[in-house]
């Protein structure tokens, strides 16, 4: 499912060249920070955007190399770019488009579902925030920042309940535009990407090598192509048609002094 000798062997490199993790202060240096790096393995440019949950662009420090307009970072094929965020930015997501979006108009990547784009959900926190439940890494730790992050395909509109009747059959699609890598040194890889085909018996175009949300497997990311790697729905464990609780989420954290790779991958 993954080209995982090459993208070891690509992450070892571009850390060698990067260092240690340098962003853990953000702007004046007095608020805590996660550094995340972007680097486009794609053909093509891609036009990385940063969302809060308000919808307003998120808060980031981009290393001086980077070009940015109408709230994007561009990056072209080959290029790597590394944002300091501060742990107050709380919920968030980054989106990426081929295309910039047209001037006047800012990006929200809280409206990526309608746009159908793959949605690379981040919440930059501290203290408490990096202790919850679910994270071993950082057990009997208390961290200044760290970063939870993770995939989303999740269809607009798409529920719980939803999902169980038809796979979210009639929500508008997947949220998926471009195949993306999540890694941090230490914590689950998550690898969502095409090609396109039909998922369970609904016919609905999913990326095909992304794991597999109907088996609810109990294993995330990774290179077991059983592994879920993204979210295909809410997975919500309250309200309507829980999801079993016991059964793992396809989140992690990357802990203070580790760096987030995200890679867009060549293809679909």
């Amino acid at each position: 499912m993954m080209r995982s000798i090459f993208s070891a062997f690509f992450l070892l490199a571009l850390i060698a060249v990067s260092g240690p993790a340098r962003a853990q202060t953000y702007g004046s240096g007095l608020i805590p920070a996660s550094s995340v790096t972007f680097v486009n393995r794609s053909a093509n440019p891609r036009y990385v955007a940063f969302t809060l949950q308000s919808g307003a662009p998120g808060p980031a420090v981009w290393s001086s190399d980077c070009e940015r307009f109408n709230d994007q970072v561009y990056l072209a094929p080959g290029q790597a770019c590394t944002a300091s965020v501060p742990s107050s930015a709380g919920p968030s997501r980054f989106c990426a488009r081929e295309n910039p979006a047209p001037p006047g108009k800012s990006p929200n990547c809280f409206a990526a579902q309608a746009e159908n784009l793959t949605i690379i959900g981040t919440n930059f926190t501290s203290g408490a925030g990096c202790n919850r439940t679910g994270n071993p890494l950082a057990a009997g730790v208390v961290q200044k920042s760290c970063v939870w992050y993770e995939i989303s395909v999740v269809p607009e509109s798409c529920t719980n309940c939803a999902w169980n009747a038809d796979n979210c059959k009639n929500s508008g699609g997947p949220s998926y535009n471009a195949p993306v890598q999540l890694a941090c040194s230490g914590a689950p890889t998550f690898t969502c990407r095409g090609p396109l085909g039909p998922l369970g018996v609904y016919g609905a175009n999913y990326p095909q090598n992304c794991g597999a949300p109907f088996n609810q497997p109990s294993c995330i990311g990774g290179l077991n192509g059983a592994c879920l790697q993204a979210y295909f729905f809410p997975m919500s464990t309250s309200g309507a048609c829980k999801y079993p609780a016991d059964k793992p989420q396809p989140n992690a954290q990357c802990p203070q002094g580790q760096t987030l790779f995200v890679t867009f991958l060549d293809g679909l």
